[in-house]
This record gives C-alpha cells, sequence and structure tokens, in this order.
C-alpha cells in the first residue's frame, strides 16, 4: 500500500469543535467509516482516538505489542521512536503513531 504524497489538509468551519490546539499544532482528518474526528500532531493517535469515544484494544502503550494495530487506508503517520512491536505493512500502532496528514483507518476483525 503507498501512501499519499498530496494532502489537502482540512480547515474547520467556524464554530465547529476541534482539538485542544495551538497555532503552531497542524491539525488533521482521521477518517473511520462514516465518522471523522480531528487530531494534532502534539500526541498519539490512540489518545485523541480514545477522547472521541473510539475504543481501540491495546496492552502495553508504548510500541511493544501491537495490540493497538489498525489498518492505515491512506495517509501519513510517523513514530517519535522506533516501536519493538513488528508493524505489518499497512498498518500503524495507535499507541505511539502521530498523524501527520488527513488519514483513513478501519479496524478489522
Amino acid at each position: 500500500m503507498t501512501s499519499i504524497s498530496k494532502v489537502a489538509h482540512f480547515q474547520p468551519e467556524q464554530g465547529e469543535q476541534t482539538a485542544p490546539t495551538q497555532d503552531k499544532d497542524q491539525v488533521h482528518r482521521v477518517l473511520l467509516g462514516k465518522k471523522q474526528i480531528l487530531v494534532t500532531e502534539d500526541e498519539p493517535l490512540l489518545i485523541q482516538l480514545e477522547r472521541a469515544g473510539i475504543h481501540v484494544e491495546y496492552q502495553c502503550r508504548e510500541g511493544y505489542c501491537s495490540s493497538c494495530s489498525i489498518k492505515l487506508l491512506w495517509g501519513q503517520v510517523s513514530y517519535p521512536f522506533e516501536p519493538l512491536a513488528w508493524v505489518q505493512s499497512g498498518y500503524l500502532l495507535a499507541c505511539c503513531a502521530i498523524v501527520k496528514s488527513d488519514i483513513e483507518i478501519a479496524f478489522f476483525e
């Protein structure tokens, strides 16, 4: 799966709620089916998904176990440190992934 290199950054409508941000923070859309949440680059995706009421399985919260692996359909994430867990191609570890563009994710059983 290749990443999309061109990304149109979402600008919220006036009055639309977003995650708390500072002027320097980048805001990105995370699409999950028909649901959409806004995230920043200042904390891992797992924390922001939980804040939005989206349950993600996890164990270690530190990139050791891969329990929080989520399918990345398109977009880009990065890791502030190399996870010790193996990250399957086309997936991300929500506990330590930092969203770097608009992304679409999917949960598969």
